[in-house]
């Protein structure tokens, strides 16, 4: 980055003590403070050095220390001489420091990262007064100093996911859950503990028994040791509804942010949620600006979040970049619930592609939402997401110069968090023991006995087959209907228990009925293959081509036994209490008639069916009907 000149390190002796005298020099060269003469201080150091020693005095980087004999130029530097002198320096360049003093301890630490004077993870920072240092670790020290390095992780999605249990399908290794994502953060923190800032792009507490039976309260403990400094807040984020977040977020010691959520009625955000926090990372101001997602409305139950408006996240990016910027941030990282795609070539598109695309001034953009690994970079900012369940960390650093407010490097990987590959450590493994002890005899209640593992591939989901037939069950319906995005497990062959069954269904949506034609069956199921969501069903059979045209991609449609469904008749609907309401854009579903929520949660109604399949012994032995089938491969 030419602060220093190649002449200079071929000569540099690096193992020969560092004297006074370099660290005015080193300094100065690399903040470019070059004085128009000599000082009387220096009269004992080359002519090359004088000018630059002169500009480091000009700024105070010595401080009271700068003149006469005092000064001592060519007497070996100490330790804590170098720490005083950079502070100075970083002071009398603008950095963003912690208090209008000298010796912010933070600050040193990160300026020893990477050398041989740095203390252990955890340690103090105690540096004997008359402690040296050579040429080599003191350039390391300017190095951190000019261009400290800021490492940004993002988790998103994690929905409760503590106690983990994926397994690798080829080597069965396993990944994920609380323990390993513990132990994954702290290796990378403690790599640059000054300079970490871990982030969480929303979704946090909706999706396991461990989590959801304590309304997210474990998470958030877990969060808060974990040391977050912000979360976006995601659409499941609102399942309990919005005082429920509210208590949960008000417990955060960190920011949860959603810029452009706006209650209706006062044309705010509500009180609770920020725009943006900022904060210092050796002495980068960093600031971290939040966006929830557009489409909350139907992917949440509504009547939870009807009194918001999730308004649109480009125009809000575009008012509320510049203003950080022009409050000084050194690094904007833009951190919302926003989904992304990715092609053959990994490259991103989708909504957070469009944002990068569209709104300049980030240096990071990290989303979430789609459950996916993203890692690219859109008009020189890194785009990320860290895939979900805490099964992933992406990893972003930042090579920062303060001077002039902007990113001069980066390096970026995501990265599955595989549960052996660090040390699980014992604090975090007695927590989630604890979190889990009133749990733990809830999940592991057998209901029954599985005979073929049932799954969630498409076209048919045998595990949707499953609970479509439960709700049938449950409420004596013709038809049942159930989106895909409200299954959220496999059920493997072997013993069920009310934990696979939570894994599963999650959610505390209820069996809502409805009396429907069979024209408005036909358009419901139309509405969900135009988002390509493949409608799980019982009671009816469906083909379908999603190379037609949307709200034509129906190719057949009969009852359960092959005869025709009538257009005409009207049926008797079982469909969840979200799909009720037109979430997921099912709006047929929102004008069926005398409908009737009969406050019975579908997981209920699961464990039920399982119990009277399962009886006397017997066991589930579903294969699949093919009742769901694509046409046009």
């Amino acid at each position: 980055l030419g602060a220093v000149p190649k002449a200079d390190v071929q000569r540099l002796l690096a193992f020969e003590p560092a004297r006074r005298a370099d660290l005015a020099y080193w300094l100065a060269r690399a903040f470019d403070w070059r004085g128009r003469k000599a000082s009387a201080a220096t009269a004992d150091v080359p002519d090359s050095m004088a000018a630059w020693i002169d500009g480091a005095l000009a700024h105070g980087v010595p401080g009271d220390d700068a003149r006469g004999e005092r000064f001592a130029p060519g007497r070996p530097a100490t330790v804590l001489t170098a720490l005083d002198w950079s502070e100075r320096a970083a002071r009398a360049a603008h950095y963003s420091l912690a208090t209008p003093k000298s010796g912010d301890v933070a600050f040193w630490r990160g300026l020893l990262a990477g050398t041989a004077l740095a203390p252990k993870s955890g340690r103090a920072l105690n540096i004997p007064a008359d402690a040296r240092l050579t040429r080599a670790q003191w350039l390391g020290m300017v190095s951190n100093l000019r261009f400290p390095q800021i490492r940004v992780i993002e988790t998103t999605d994690f929905h409760g996911a503590i106690l983990g249990g994926s397994k690798d399908r080829r080597s069965g290794r396993a990944y994920g859950g609380t323990t390993a994502l513990a132990a994954w953060i702290e290796h990378y923190r403690s790599e640059n503990p000054e300079g970490t800032v871990l982030l969480d792009g929303g979704d946090i507490f909706q999706g396991t028994m461990i989590s959801n039976l304590q309304s997210g309260r474990p998470v958030v403990e877990q969060m808060n040791l974990l040391g977050y400094a912000a979360a976006a807040i995601g659409n499941h984020d609102f399942d309990w509804n919005a005082d429920t977040l509210r208590s949960r977020v008000t417990a955060m010691r960190f920011a949860g942010l959603g810029a452009n959520i706006i209650e209706r009625k006062s044309g705010r955000r509500p009180w609770w949620i920020r725009s943006d926090t900022t904060f210092a990372r050796r002495g980068v101001r960093v600031s971290v600006f939040g966006l929830g997602y557009t489409g909350t409305p139907r992917v949440t139950l509504p009547a939870n979040v009807a009194h918001l408006r999730f308004d649109d996240d480009s125009a809000t990016a575009a008012v509320g970049i510049p203003r950080l910027r022009k409050a000084g941030a050194d690094v904007v990282v833009m951190l919302g619930h926003i989904p992304a795609e990715t092609d053959s070539s990994h490259k991103a598109h989708g909504d957070i592609a469009r944002l990068a695309n569209g709104v300049p001034g980030v240096d990071l953009w990290l989303g979430g939402h789609s459950h996916n690994v993203v890692d690219d970079n859109i008009r020189g900012a890194s785009v990320m997401i860290a895939g979900a369940n805490g099964q992933y960390l992406a990893l972003a650093d930042l090579t920062v110069d303060p001077v002039k407010h902007a990113v001069v490097e980066r390096r970026q990987r995501v990265m599955q968090v595989w549960a052996d590959q660090y040390p699980a450590d014992t604090l975090w493994l007695a927590r989630v023991k604890r979190w889990n002890a009133s749990i733990a005899p809830i999940a592991s209640e057998v209901l029954g006995r599985n005979v073929t593992a049932l799954n969630r591939r498409r076209p048919e989901a045998t595990v949707g087959d499953f609970i479509t037939d439960a709700m049938c069950f449950a409420s004596g319906s013709d038809i049942a209907m159930q989106n895909p995005g409200g299954m959220r497990a496999d059920l493997p062959a072997g013993e069920i228990t009310r934990g696979t069954i939570y894994d599963i269904m999650p959610f505390d949506n209820t069996i809502v009925t409805l009396q429907m034609t069979g024209a408005d069956v036909r358009l419901a199921l139309e509405q969900g293959l135009k988002g390509e969501r493949i409608t799980a069903v019982s009671g009816v059979r469906y083909a379908f081509d999603l190379g037609r045209p949307a709200m034509g991609r129906l190719v057949s449609l009969t009852m359960a036994d092959g005869s025709p469904l009538d257009d005409a008749k009207t049926y008797k609907v079982a469909v969840n209490n979200f799909m009720a309401t037109g979430g997921d854009n099912y709006d047929a579903l929102n004008r069926g008639g005398n409908k009737d929520d009969s406050g019975l949660v579908i997981r209920g109604a699961m464990e039920a069916y399982v119990r009277e399949k399962c009886k006397g012994g017997a066991a589930i032995d579903f294969k699949g009907d093919s009742r769901v089938q694509q046409a046009g491969r």
